[in-house]
């Protein structure tokens, strides 16, 4: 009985684990219609974060930005109020025309004694002296002009601009709240550079190159499809991410790969959708019907 029944369990081991093989390989490969040339995957639809930024510290105003509005690069998000560097353009525009009257008046003098030493009329030495204090209020002209260019360019950093043309997926921080240099205010993800991000094993990934056509099928929408590209292979294997569903799957080595979205029709693909894509391996093989 007891070698009837470590057969019966080798058989029960040997039928599962070949069904999870066969299991495993029909997730990947599609054989309906004798398609053994098309590779199935299943990732999420992702795109490339920018974030506007701040480059001065203070309070976020003007600020009418909302999720899912769509911007223009270039186009103003909000500003940033500080009453502090206001007041020092202030100071600093009042301390440059003091600097310029005082470099006229030198001048004037210098001018003057200029003559009156072509009279002989003058020691040199005070004619040099003048000219010293001349040079000096030059100097302090001219750092005052770069102070004052200084702080206009730190002026014009309050105003927060969109660096890319796209769409508004994260709000991160609210009107009226004080923010410190290099906080991220929104993320912006141009609509019309998305991917779908996905792992595959090396037996998989081995048989792709940069450049294979796929078709992309969102789970919402089911009845479209989207061409695609293979735009990313890595070339060095990892462990399978956490979102992965099971533990024993993240402990497997894979590969990432990226499927570009040549044409996002009507921007329906969003960041974050689950979909499906079918990669071809042989350009002479048919697409599986109705995809």
């Amino acid at each position: 009985m007891k070698f009837k029944f470590s057969v019966v369990l080798y058989i029960a081991l040997a039928s599962v684990i070949i069904y999870s093989l066969i299991a495993f390989a029909g997730y990947f490969i599609d054989l309906s219609g004798g398609n053994i040339g098309i590779i199935k995957v299943s990732g999420r639809i992702e795109g490339t974060e920018y974030h506007a930024a701040a480059k001065v510290a203070g309070r976020v105003t003007n600020y009418n930005i909302e999720e899912g509005q769509q911007v223009k690069a270039g186009e103003q998000i909000a500003t940033i109020d500080t009453q502090q560097l206001s007041a020092f353009i202030g100071q600093a525009e009042a301390y440059l025309r003091k600097q310029e009257a005082n470099l006229k008046l030198t001048e004037k003098e210098l001018a003057r004694l200029g003559q009156l030493l072509k009279d002989n009329a003058i020691n040199p030495q005070l004619y040099d002296e003048a000219k010293n204090r001349y040079l000096a209020a030059v100097e302090d002209v001219q750092a005052a002009k770069k102070a004052l260019d200084k702080l206009s360019v730190d002026l014009s950093d309050t105003l927060i601009t969109a660096p890319i043309s796209g769409t508004v997926t994260t709000k991160i921080v609210q009107a009226g709240e004080v923010v410190a240099v290099g906080t991220p205010l929104v993320t912006i993800i141009n609509m019309d550079d998305l991917f779908l991000k996905s792992f595959l094993p090396t037996e998989i990934a081995g048989k792709l190159s940069l450049g294979d056509e796929a078709r992309i099928i969102p789970d919402a929408l089911e009845n479209e499809t989207f061409d695609a590209v293979i735009s990313k292979l890595s070339d060095k294997a990892e462990f399978t991410p956490k979102n992965v569903e099971t533990k024993s799957q993240r402990a497997n080595l894979v590969f990432e790969i990226k499927l570009k979205v040549l044409k996002n029709k009507d921007n329906r693909l969003k960041p974050g959708m689950p979909a499906e894509a079918l990669i071809r391996l042989d350009k002479s093989r048919d697409w599986p019907s109705g995809k």
